[in-house]
């Protein structure tokens, strides 16, 4: 099992450390508490979406162009 240390401050988490573990910040954590996401029940995992998100039916952005504002803009160059 591997050992964690967690700053009680901002949450930060480390690997366990004899320094840091005398400090009175940090406390000891197990690796289920450190990284919750790789613990994730096998029920949880790949839900499905209530809502549709397909993306087949979006219209296509219509061209816009400016010519007094590219001119405007290439100016300097």
């Amino acid at each position: 099992m591997t050992r964690y240390l967690r700053n009680t401050r901002d949450g930060f988490i480390y690997d366990w450390n004899p320094i840091l573990a005398e400090n009175a910040l940090c406390e000891e954590v197990t690796e289920e508490e450190a990284f919750p996401e790789r613990f994730i029940p096998k029920a949880q995992k790949g839900r499905k979406s209530k809502i549709d998100l397909s993306t087949e039916d979006i219209p296509e952005e219509p061209a816009f162009e400016n010519t007094e504002l590219g001119i405007e803009a290439s100016r300097g160059l």
